[in-house]
């Protein structure tokens, strides 16, 4: 999967920088990774009836308010989608979001939300592998998104 990542960023002339490192699975260990710029989480979240799932991109300093997807949604209660879920939408397990792994949402379901506070940073991802970290420009992910067909917001 990760050579996928990096095969759709080489066809878009996306400039990155690859990080191999140890297998890191939460934003704390992240913090012992010598990487500079911005470290971001990405969580996948649903309503109460899993009718919708949106994935959310801040920095790792920030809480997640999820009455503020709510309302720009305009939806119900949100949770975090369970490990079964995000199999069936992102073909990841829990630990692994990164909206690389869009790739693998075939149905274009998802509603991807970024912290309005990164829109003009360059950002910490994985490419679907916990050992590697890609450096990108948001500018870039959002090329990267939008090749994929996949609509975004800031908030």
């Amino acid at each position: 999967m990760k050579q996928k990542i990096f095969d759709i960023l080489n066809s878009l002339e996306i400039s990155y920088k690859n990080y191999k490192h140890n297998a890191v699975f939460t934003c704390n260990e992240t913090k012992g990774i010598d990487i500079p710029w911005e470290r971001v989480k990405s969580l996948l979240i649903r309503n109460k009836k899993s009718t919708n799932f949106y994935m959310v991109v801040l920095k790792d300093s920030t809480r997640l308010d999820t009455n503020l997807i709510r309302w720009l949604f305009n939806d119900t209660k949100m949770s975090f989608a369970n490990s079964e879920q995000m199999m069936v939408k992102i073909w990841l397990k829990p630990w692994s979001v990164s909206p690389f792994a869009l790739i693998n949402n075939l149905e274009k379901d998802i509603k991807v939300v970024f912290e309005k506070e990164l829109e003009t940073k360059k950002i910490w991802l994985h490419p679907l592998q916990n050992d590697n970290t890609i450096v990108l420009e948001m500018k870039d992910l959002i090329k990267f998104l939008e090749n994929i067909w996949f609509e975004y917001y800031f908030l």
